[in-house]
């Protein structure tokens, strides 16, 4: 894996030290709640006002549920915010690497329940149907991103005003854009909700291993116990599909690489 992309992914997953701390299982069942951290407008993911309420909402509703708990949300704009205010959980983070045991309850990964990635999306007004067409178009990506730094690597160029992906989805339907680099679950969101004709998915077009990963809750200031609690709920969910619905309630899901 490329140095850059490995602190890319790093980043994803790390949360800023900070000072109210999240509870263990008996803490939790004292206050009735499964406190997790969301943004208040990321769709599909999740947003304060609204139905559905995201794809985090969802599977954090699922995880309380099973834990025999109401869900609380405290809703912040960024994720390192999510310690000071007594978050147990960010229901996503990406995993960098799997690891047998944690070497800080901080902030500890679950098994992964879902799989993640990069897309390319067009209108077909300008088609992009191979990764040598890339090389002739202006392509949407999210400024900073791995996206951005592979594509400006391999001679794309590369259009990186927008934040998210949204913004780059608009942009290309718009025609200003003639391609953009989005995640698959935006993509399948955006088509579900505006019509798959809209915007084409070209899903082949980038390498998965560059561009994919598996996506695990992350439990904050957690224990052992909580862990495997939180663990075997995922496991029992995976199998008996209730986490692949929520997934295609939103438009987009594949399993973890473990899972298929």
């Amino acid at each position: 894996m490329a140095p850059i992309r490995k602190r890319w992914l790093a980043a994803l997953a790390c949360t800023a030290a900070a000072t109210s701390p999240a509870r263990t299982l008996p803490e939790m069942a004292a206050s009735n709640e499964f406190v997790i951290c969301a943004a208040p407008d990321d769709m599909p993911f999740s947003r304060r006002d609204g139905t559905p309420a995201g794809l985090y909402v969802d599977l954090g509703r699922l995880v309380a549920s099973d834990l025999g708990l109401a869900l609380g949300v405290r809703w912040i704009p960024r994720r390192e915010l999510a310690h000071r205010v007594g978050c147990d959980a960010i229901m996503g983070t990406a995993v960098v690497k799997a690891a047998d045991r944690p070497t800080s309850w901080r902030n500890v990964a679950t098994i992964p329940w879902m799989r993640a990635g990069a897309v390319v999306v067009d209108t077909g007004r300008s088609p992009v149907d191979t990764p040598d067409a890339l090389r002739g178009r202006h392509v949407a990506v999210a400024s900073g991103s791995w996206a951005h730094r592979w594509l400006d690597t391999h001679g794309v160029p590369v259009w990186v005003r927008f934040r998210t992906d949204p913004e780059i989805i608009d942009a290309v339907v718009r025609g200003d854009a003639d391609a953009g680099v989005v995640s698959d679950v935006a993509a399948g969101w955006y088509r579900q909700q505006s019509g798959a004709a809209s915007l084409r998915v070209l899903d082949g077009l980038l390498d998965p291993d560059e561009f994919g990963f598996d996506v695990a809750i992350d439990l904050l200031d957690t224990d052992a116990a909580t862990l495997a609690r939180v663990n075997g709920i995922v496991r029992a969910r995976l199998a008996d599909g209730a986490i692949a619905a929520i997934g295609m309630r939103y438009g987009a899901y594949r399993p973890p690489a473990g899972q298929r």
